[in-house]
């Protein structure tokens, strides 16, 4: 099979294996990342949490062995989500930070993230983000782009539980298994809708949104297909933007990158 959900390689979200850890790392970073308990219950539950990080934070960004040219191409791109996000990065040299990053240039294998906090709960000296796309090639920006959307705790867009994209899921597990080894369950948490969770406030789903798959004909039933996002749409800007303000409010509890209404 020669379909390409993304030109420039699939992306893998990765978490943490540990969900106390996680849920921890997430409610120690930022309280509302849990929705309040309203059911008078006194047990939480640490499946269901988002991954934000404190508004207002100071991120610091290391990177693994690589020039300045790549150190510069890589800040100034992961930049574009700061101008209207209430946060900051640092990059620093070494390889110790809030986020690490490892430029390891193979289409062959896929790029990933941890989200948000969930970065917190791996070892000091291991990366919490791969950039597999090559610094020359064309969509190395948008990958960027992506992972550090991922970084920042912001979930696929294509896997929005309104997105109703028609999968051939016979050849979506197919192409993913032979392309990048991935088993029926990683397809399902990277590629495939996830459920509609009754206690979270859903936006649009948003097609042009950054951290939406490049989606080719050939997976999919009826022909249908998505091109590749390049640069941040009016949506992602939205939501981030909600998701760290300016001022120290409440935002309301989402999960994903979907915007509240």
């Amino acid at each position: 099979m020669d379909a390409t959900p993304m030109k420039n390689g699939a992306c893998s979200i990765v978490r943490s294996i540990d969900p106390v850890a996680s849920y921890e790392a997430a409610i120690n970073e930022r309280s509302d990342n849990v929705k309040p308990n309203t059911s008078g219950r006194t047990k939480r539950s640490v499946a269901v949490h988002t991954t934000f990080w404190k508004p207002g934070r100071t991120l610091k960004i290391a990177m693994y062995d690589k020039n300045q040219k790549t150190i510069d191409t890589v800040k100034n791109i992961a930049n574009k989500w700061l101008a209207h996000a209430n946060l900051k990065f640092e990059f620093i040299s070494g390889a110790v930070g809030d986020i690490r990053i490892k430029i390891e240039p193979d289409l062959t294998i896929d790029s990933y993230s941890f989200l948000g906090t969930d970065a917190l709960t791996r070892p000091p000296e291991e990366p919490t983000m791969r950039i597999a796309t090559p610094l020359e090639h064309d969509e190395f920006e948008s990958t960027v782009l992506h992972e550090f959307g991922h970084a920042l705790g912001l979930h696929h867009e294509h896997q929005h539980p309104d997105a109703d994209i028609p999968w051939d899921l016979k050849k979506v597990y197919t192409w993913h298994k032979e392309n990048y080894n991935w088993e029926r369950e990683k397809v399902d948490s990277d590629v495939l809708p996830l459920p509609r969770y009754t206690n979270y406030i859903y936006g649009d789903y948003d097609p042009l949104s950054i951290m939406h798959y490049e989606i080719d004909s050939t997976l999919t039933l009826n022909n249908w297909s998505r091109p590749a996002n390049l640069t941040l749409s009016e949506k992602d800007l939205e939501v981030i933007r909600k998701i760290y303000p300016q001022r120290a409010t409440r935002v309301p509890h989402t999960v994903l990158n979907y915007s509240t209404k």
